[in-house]
């Protein structure tokens, strides 16, 4: 079996998961353009999804697509529905508590604060990464490390990589500094782990992908509804990143440590096995 990184499906997930995105966010970073213009360039980063499709069907054809398709509606019992949505507003709240003791500025709980879910917003949110880069992430490249890697190593390689999309993006904000962009690598090294066990649980189901990667983008806003911290002020970044990982640290020591120490039988292979993984050409 050849190495997965000379496969021919590999390239084309690389040229157009990445070079589409980085041209968009590239332009806009160095080129003054109108609004629209801008707000396209911005949702090339979309094409992150287009290329896990594109891959997946230069992989194992038809088939292999089909596989992947039904992995987006394919969802998994209760808990790891409540797991996908809740986690990340659970920790987050625990930042803004800790913050608070901290510093002095704990206020009221306001369980309102909840409607921020479904604010317009938030519910945009889901166009970008979520929908945008799932049936790349964890539909194409995921399976693919998981043959030949285990679990942990698979989500640290994926964690690096799934960072160094963001850089042309971030560039002019997190990136520009090396305390947020660690803690920005730290961050999506802990959403990695966790969402490889929530991939590993759920049998591959990407919707509940989806559920975890939006939810992580919105529940800080929703936290600061809920818990506002007294006079404004924004929660520190060390705060919110260690309050994430512990939270990392308490998925892998309830459900993780034996699904990530070491490569498993990789129940999700059986089940996508019409993606013809082993059948993928060398270029």
């Amino acid at each position: 079996m050849s190495s997965i990184w000379t496969r021919r499906s590999l390239k084309v997930f690389f040229v157009v998961a990445f070079g589409l995105p980085w041209l968009g966010w590239t332009i806009n970073l160095f080129v003054t353009v109108d609004p629209p213009v801008r707000t396209a360039l911005f949702y090339m980063g979309d094409f992150m999804a287009v290329g896990g499709l594109v891959a997946t069907w230069v992989a194992g054809g038809r088939s292999a697509l089909k596989a992947l398709l039904w992995r987006l509606v394919r969802g998994a019992g209760v808990v790891w529905w409540l797991y996908a949505l809740l986690l990340p507003l659970a920790w987050s709240l625990v930042a803004r508590v800790a913050y608070g003791f901290a510093h002095g500025t704990m206020t009221a709980l306001d369980l309102t604060g909840l409607t921020t879910f479904v604010s317009v917003p938030a519910l945009l949110a889901f166009t970008t990464g979520p929908i945008g880069e799932e049936a790349g992430w964890r539909g194409y490249l995921l399976p693919r490390l998981l043959t030949r890697h285990s679990p942990l190593v698979a989500s640290l390689s994926l964690g690096l990589i799934w960072t160094a999309l963001h850089v042309p993006l971030y560039a002019e904000s997190i990136f520009a500094s090396g305390d947020t962009a660690s803690y920005f690598t730290v961050n999506v090294l802990c959403y990695t782990a966790m969402m490889t066990v929530l991939f590993l649980r759920s049998r591959g189901s990407l919707v509940l992908a989806m559920i975890f990667h939006w939810s992580t983008n919105v529940a800080p806003r929703v936290a600061d509804r809920m818990l506002p911290v007294a006079g404004g002020a924004p929660v520190a970044h060390a705060y919110q990143t260690g309050a994430t990982v512990v939270a990392a640290l308490a998925v892998l020591a309830v459900a993780g440590w034996r699904t990530l120490g070491a490569r498993p039988d990789f129940e999700p292979a059986r089940d996508l096995a019409d993606e013809s993984i082993d059948a993928d050409r060398v270029s």
